[in-house]
């Protein structure tokens, strides 16, 4: 290299005394360098970003929906004309003989009722024959005052005697009740009670009185 171009270069490019080797890795550098420089001149230049495109937007309304027309009206059909249809022929009944009339049973022979039982005529006491006394007054129910009627009723066996003797109704007092019911008990004698022709045992009422004035 010449002196000249050894000046114009930089300190740091000039050569020295043992640099020879390391010229070619400095070119490379200075290379870098104005590709670098020349890459910036470039972008400089270039234009800058075009505003976007203004875009135009209208509203259409959209149209009705169409309504589609009513459906004609439907056509009746014609009743089909009725048909005759010919009546069944009955076909003949089977001659069917009458009923046999049935003749009705002849009547049960009737069957005569059984004559009613005959009825009871009741005891009798009071025939004369029969004899029977009244009962004795009691003296201390005379000496009381006591006195009053006792009505009896008396079981008259098929015998004629006094089976059961039953004070109905009280003359009021206890010794005049006794001495009826002992009279009748031990002393009376009956006219029985019939059925038809037989002798039957019948209840029969008898009444005993006891008075004062006979006894004074």
């Amino acid at each position: 290299m010449s002196a000249v171009a050894s000046a114009a270069l930089p300190g740091y490019l000039r050569g020295a005394p043992g640099r020879g080797r390391q010229l070619p890795a400095l070119l490379l550098i200075v290379v870098l360098h104005a590709l670098a420089l020349l890459l910036l001149l470039r972008m400089r230049e270039a234009p800058g970003p075009q505003p976007a495109p203004t875009l135009m937007v209208s509203l259409i309304s959209a149209a009705p929906p169409e309504v589609p027309p009513p459906p004609p009206p439907a056509q009746r059909k014609p009743l089909p004309r009725p048909q005759l249809i010919a009546a069944p022929q009955a076909a003949p009944a089977d001659m069917v003989a009458p009923p046999m009339e049935e003749s009705p049973p002849p009547p049960a022979p009737t069957v005569p009722e059984p004559p009613a039982a005959p009825a009871v005529i009741p005891p009798s006491f009071v025939a004369a024959y029969l004899n029977n006394p009244a009962p004795s007054y009691p003296s201390l129910s005379i000496r009381l005052r006591e006195q009053g009627t006792v009505l009896l009723l008396v079981l008259v066996s098929a015998e004629g005697r006094a089976g059961q003797v039953q004070v109905e109704q009280s003359s009021g007092f206890a010794r005049l009740d006794a001495a009826a019911v002992d009279v009748v008990r031990q002393r009376w004698r009956f006219v029985p009670a019939r059925q038809g022709e037989q002798a039957v045992s019948a209840w029969v009422r008898i009444p005993l009185s006891f008075e004062l004035k006979k006894h004074e």
